[in-house]
């Protein structure tokens, strides 16, 4: 079975984000003898670590919570006085496999010091309790700020409840026996509860500089967000990304709300982990990474400037190379050069409420993408007793928080936008349409061009109209939904493709959605128009007129052929002729209340292999996390796990920035019986979808937000209201790390 044994998480130690800036971390100490190349490929683990050379050949590349740099585990036996320390050789293999004494703390304790514990007593006496009988943790390296040599940070699994003396012990003692010349050292704490204000000053006294995992983010200067190869034309900081092509690599100050198709990206600024981009960019396997002085004049850049590349993104670092332009033309005919991919077409032809969509939790419940698009058959999904439910459902989640978690509200059936294009008074949008698709699929076509023939496409669907029998269904459940929600005037009209949220594509952030007034008025020849909204220069919203159901439904309609959605749709071979609108119908977030934060959750810990939790991005106010606001960013926060009895543990990796030029925040979005609110609904969706999903995961669906390692996770957008309820706007499928 692919799950770790549910007792467990803590046996596979930890990795975080680590480093030091202080030169006073700096130690001299006596040479010793270093071991040979003999002993170093075949010991299960060293008992100093006297060279950085002896590091590197024990260590693996990766893991924490920003994947740079190198990670080595380490277990001390402290059951006497005179406690010993293991360095664990990660690339430690017995007929060519890595047994799993030389992954997790626990197996190694009992093969090398023959312990009688069983998994749950060694957990008790590691993790889970102040005073130790053995300290278990990591050593990871990282490259902070303009420095070029290592700092190696000690560092202890998030959810670990070390006393400030007992860690000053354990780091003192694994510091004794790291003898690596003038080495600097660092203590990084990975949880709230890893606090170092009493034994500060002996850290450093002991050559040890202890610092928070949030200061080494903001110091670590590389991060590979999405590790990976590309090869292409090195574009540093383009004027019009407009121009950009699948075979560019730009170079960004800060990732552009709208971003095409390209061979990969790098970034001066920090990255929420949880944006579309960067999602996106581990759904498709394009590397994406941050290096903060990335400029026109950075030397490693300026010097590859409008040339030919191959950028390696790795989690020890990267490299940037020449190649040619046959070479780049053809790395990009081989991952296109493959048949279109068709879309099931089902005709269902009634609008249906989320309530209807699931009234029994079955495999089904996770197949309705075909008939209402992946968006409205997710929510039909989570108003499902079983999953979230309702309120007045005894037993559901939603009963026990205290109310409704799903939005009430329907979904329009894709079929609904077929028959929209095929009816004859819209032929002349069909033949657009057609012409559109013909020529994106003969591969000649500019990004510039593209964007005006997909305007021209847009235009259109703005000056038809939608045929009467559809639209009287659409008034009817709007009339049903305002006498069930109170003061409801305005919804969200969203879109919900068949060409997103489907295997292997997740299609976020491609479309677009738009609120509408209820009693709004139409104009008299049913015509719309969409105004962008910029703020800064930066388009940030779209907003259609009149604010119409009407309206709105053909705005997100047009939105299938966005520049943005036709280019990753050609890069993953879905064929546009049978993609299809649609949508999702919700009351106004605010109905209720104010919208106070806004989040994404993923229900594994992004960029950390070694952490069994789940991926909390929070931002205060209406700014998304997944489509930030330039100048901004999300707190990134890891729900860790231990077991089914203990509450998970939040480790805030990044505080948020929600003004643009102001200073990040010192303290949590969100105060830590919400989020653990939130972490308990993500776990109640998991479970569920896991228990029906064919395929999801192979093992304990009890278990399975245990399990790092599982082939595919959720991805969860939410709302946070005045009052303290919690909206989930949708729910999809995310197959990356």
């Amino acid at each position: 079975m692919r799950h770790r044994s549910l007792l467990f998480a803590l046996t596979l130690g930890l990795s975080a984000a680590s480093a030091a800036t202080s030169a006073g971390c700096a130690v001299e100490q006596d040479e010793e003898a270093d071991f040979t190349e003999d002993e170093l490929t075949t010991k299960l683990s060293v008992d100093r670590i006297p060279s950085a050379r002896t590091f590197s050949s024990v260590s693996i590349e990766g893991g924490g919570f920003g994947q740079a740099g190198r990670l080595m585990k380490f277990l001390v036996d402290a059951r006497t006085a005179a406690k010993k320390t293991y360095f664990i050789n990660q690339n430690y293999k017995v007929g060519g496999k890595q047994p799993s004494y030389a992954k997790y703390h626990y197996y190694f304790a009992k093969h090398e010091l023959g312990i009688a514990d069983d998994i749950a007593s060694f957990n008790q006496a590691t993790y889970n309790s102040a005073t130790k009988r053995y300290y278990a943790g990591t050593v990871q390296t990282y490259t902070l700020g303009d420095a070029e040599e290592l700092v190696y940070a000690i560092q202890f699994y998030p959810d670990d409840v070390i006393s400030e003396e007992v860690l000053l012990d354990a780091c003192k003692t694994v510091r004794a026996r790291i003898t690596i010349p003038n080495a600097k050292v660092a203590f990084v704490a990975t949880g709230p509860q890893q606090t170092f204000a009493r034994v500060g000053p002996a850290l450093r006294a002991a050559g040890i500089e202890p610092m928070t995992i949030d200061q080494v983010l903001g110091s670590v200067k590389y991060l590979p967000l999405n590790p990976g190869e590309a090869w292409g034309y090195l574009r540093i900081f383009p004027r019009d990304s407009g121009e950009l092509r699948p075979t560019d690599i730009p170079v960004f100050d800060e990732l552009p709300l709208d971003l095409t198709v390209v061979a990969g990206t790098i970034t001066r600024a920090y990255q929420d982990v949880t944006s579309h981009v960067n999602l996106k960019s581990k759904e498709r396997g394009t590397p994406n990474m941050v290096l903060r002085d990335a400029s026109p004049t950075q030397a490693k850049l300026a010097a590859f400037a409008d040339k030919p590349v191959h950028l390696k993104v790795g989690k020890g670092g990267w490299v940037l190379e020449a190649t040619t332009a046959e070479i780049v033309e053809q790395k990009l005919r081989d991952r296109t050069n493959k048949p279109w991919i068709a879309l099931p077409a089902v005709a269902e032809r009634t609008a249906r409420t989320y309530d209807e969509m699931c009234p029994a939790l079955a495999a089904s419940c996770t197949e309705n993408g075909n008939r209402f698009g992946g968006k409205a058959a997710m929510l039909g999904f989570l108003a499902n007793k079983s999953v979230l439910g309702r309120v007045s459902q005894p037993g559901s989640m939603s009963k026990k928080v205290g109310y409704d978690l799903v939005p009430f509200g329907f979904g329009i059936p894709v079929q609904f936008y077929r028959d929209f294009v095929d009816a004859p008074e819209n032929a002349a949008l069909k033949a657009k349409i057609a012409d559109l698709v013909a020529r994106e699929k003969a591969g000649t076509l500019s990004p510039n061009e593209r964007a005006r023939l997909a305007a021209d496409v847009q235009a259109l669907f703005y000056k038809a109209r939608i045929p009467a029998a559809q639209m009287e269904q659409i008034e009817r459940q709007l009339a049903a939904l305002k006498q069930k929600v109170p003061n409801l005037d305005e919804m969200k009209i969203r879109s919900s493709a068949n060409a997103e949220d489907i295997p292997n594509f997740d299609g976020a952030g491609l479309h677009d959605s738009f609120s509408a007034e209820i009693d709004k008025t139409d104009n008299p020849d049913f015509s719309c128009n969409v105004e962008r909204v910029a703020e800064g220069g930066v388009v940030t919203k779209l907003k259609v007129k009149p604010k119409t159901p009407q309206c709105a439904v053909k705005a997100v309609y047009a939105s299938l052929w966005n520049p943005r959605a036709i280019d990753e749709r050609s890069f993953a071979r879905i064929d546009h002729a049978t993609a299809a609108m649609g949508i999702a119908v919700v009351p106004a977030y605010d109905t209720d209340d104010e919208v106070t934060q806004n989040g994404v959750l993923i229900t594994r810990a992004i960029n950390a292999e070694d952490i069994l939790g789940y991926t909390l991005s929070l931002q205060a106010g209406n700014n998304l996390v997944t489509n930030p606001e330039p100048g901004t960013v999300a707190q990134l926060t890891l729900a860790t796990f231990s077991d089914l009895n203990r509450p998970p543990r939040f480790t805030v990796a990044r505080y948020a920035t929600p003004t643009k030029g102001a200073p990040p925040l010192t303290r949590s979005v969100l105060e830590e019986p919400k989020m653990r609110e939130i972490v308990d609904v993500g776990r109640a969706v998991e479970t569920a979808y896991c228990s029906v999903k064919r395929g999801y995961y192979d093992g304990d669906c009890k278990l399975v937000a245990f399990d790092n390692d599982k082939p595919r996770a959720l991805d969860m957008e939410l709302k946070v209201l005045q009052n303290g309820r919690i909206v989930l706007k949708q729910a999809r499928e995310f197959h990356g790390r």
